[in-house]
């Protein structure tokens, strides 16, 4: 969560208010919608500074477990107040942090301060919650992609030096060394070059002259030199 550190922000809310039930279902939407840690949790402090008397949103995250990264939302020209009230942000056994409220004495927008200020915790936690879910399982998809993508390529080289193996009268060996020098020398991809080979185009269309000067003895220097 070090990508949350900021300096504490000031901003004007705006004019229209909420009362509690509008303010909860909003934060739920917005904890269940939100694609960024730090722009959905500004989110839920913006729908609770627009209650009436809540003045100011403090939310200190535990990142690594070891330091505590500060963030704060409060209306601008607005006198300290004086009561408070704080809920723990945890989803799935994860202490995520504290969420603390500051508000006016007496405060009329929420029954219970004590309580509200529970659910928002708890929404901003299950947040956090499944936006780290999510990205663990991005990064789980993107090594299963480049995975898939070393096997077709594997596969296709295979492929692709039977072919050249047959056509030109080589051992699958020399095959494959001819098919890896020829993809240095023409600095492209080694699935597109497989492909080509692969799909007939690439053997009609030229003779390259690697292929037809190199003997047998010279693939050993080759492929050192590649």
């Amino acid at each position: 969560m070090s990508a949350l550190a900021q300096s504490p922000s000031l901003f004007s809310v705006p004019r229209r208010r909420i009362n509690e039930e509008e303010a909860i279902f909003t934060i739920s939407h917005a904890a269940l919608t939100a694609v960024g840690a730090l722009s959905g949790l500004e989110t839920i402090a913006n729908v609770t500074l627009r209650l009436t008397g809540i003045h100011e949103v403090q939310i200190r995250l535990h990142a690594n477990h070891e330091q505590a990264e500060l963030l704060e939302w409060r209306h601008s020209k607005v006198s300290s107040p004086r009561g408070s009230a704080t809920g723990l942000m945890a989803a799935n056994s994860h202490d995520w942090g504290k969420l603390r409220l500051r508000f006016e004495p007496y405060i009329g927008s929420v029954e219970c301060p004590l309580r509200f200020v529970r659910v928002v915790a708890q929404q901003a936690g299950l947040m956090l919650n499944r936006l780290e879910l999510l990205g663990r399982n991005q990064m789980a998809s993107a090594a299963v992609q480049r995975l898939q993508e070393r096997l077709d390529t594997r596969k296709a080289l295979s492929r692709a030096a039977g072919i050249l193996a047959e056509t030109k009268q080589l051992h699958y060996e020399q095959a494959v060394l001819l098919l890896l020098k020829q993809v240095s020398e023409e600095r492209r991809s080694p699935l597109q070059l497989a492909n080509d080979i692969i799909n007939g185009g690439e053997t009609r269309r030229f003779t390259p002259v690697s292929w037809r000067r190199l003997q047998p003895g010279e693939l050993t220097s080759a492929a050192v030199a590649n």
